[in-house]
């Protein structure tokens, strides 16, 4: 038997010690360029209801458009609040008039001004905020369900859909935060929620059942561990929440992306760049 080489001259892979194919992270909210798809980029006027500022990869409600002065103006948009109101995703893509300053240096847009957006359906490729553990998407279809966070405005693993919740008690010990609610809730242990409303409001955020101990009563854990938020004094509600996103994940990117960071006390929107982003197919 004489001396062989084995190779497959058709495999796809880099040389030892060649360049990379990607070392840069995306930039949320930024739809990647495919000319088959550009021209669905689509304008709308931020509504006068919202009460904060608009950046880049939010997910938006969409309302029939109004004409001022037989000028076309494009749909009031917002955002949304459940599943079932997401029509498509802000983008700062031709933002040319979104404001920077030196203490919010992500840009952004107040209402009555345009919001660049991407609608569902139009096949396009942007770069959406996720969070961290949906790597374990890696290596598995494209259909795989993922559900949205509307506090954070981020990808986050798929639970089914919940309806919202009043709750009637909050009390905190050594970092874990129990929780009572007027009806029963539904939930299991793992499941992702997002809770409004409360004061303090470091109570406030999407967070994971820690424990359930019955139909009315949850727990779970805040971030800051050991730091008391303080007696709640104003009750909050569980939203509804959770569902499919009509959307597929093709790549993810942990911790090398921009993603933006609000802080609501200030009013200011930042870049973080170690964040995480997906590139999502809508």
């Amino acid at each position: 038997m004489t001396a062989n080489i084995g190779f497959n001259p058709y495999t796809t892979t880099t040389a030892l010690g060649g360049f990379s194919i990607q070392s840069d992270g995306y930039i949320q909210g930024t739809m990647l360029d495919d000319p088959s798809s550009r021209n669905y980029l689509a304008g709308g006027v931020l509504a006068n209801s919202e009460t904060i500022p608009m950046w880049g990869g939010v997910a938006l409600y969409e309302d029939i458009a109004l004409t001022n002065n037989q000028t076309p103006l494009g749909p009031n948009v917002g955002r949304s609040t459940s599943v079932a109101t997401i029509q498509g995703f802000s983008l700062f893509n031709q933002a040319i008039h979104w404001l920077t300053t030196p203490q919010s240096q992500c840009p952004t847009v107040g209402s009555g001004g345009t919001v660049p957006f991407v609608r569902l359906g139009s096949n396009n490729r942007i770069a959406l905020q996720i969070d961290p553990s949906l790597v374990s998407l890696n290596g598995g279809l494209t259909t795989q369900q993922v559900s949205w966070d509307f506090v954070n405005q981020r990808l986050i693993p798929y639970f089914p859909a919940e309806t919202g919740e009043a709750i009637s008690a909050m009390s905190w010990a050594t970092g874990v935060v129990s929780v009572t609610t007027s009806a029963a809730h539904g939930l299991a242990v793992g499941d992702d929620i997002t809770i409004t409303g409360v004061v303090p409001t470091a109570y406030n955020g999407s967070f994971t059942v820690l424990s359930v101990g019955s139909t009315t009563t949850f727990t779970y854990a805040l971030p800051n561990g050991g730091v008391s938020p303080g007696a709640v004094t104003t009750q909050g509600t569980i939203t509804a929440g959770g569902g499919a996103l009509p959307v597929r994940v093709l790549e993810t990117q942990i911790g090398n992306s921009k993603t933006v960071v609000y802080d609501p006390v200030n009013n200011v929107a930042n870049f973080s760049t170690n964040g995480s982003t997906a590139i999502v197919l809508v």
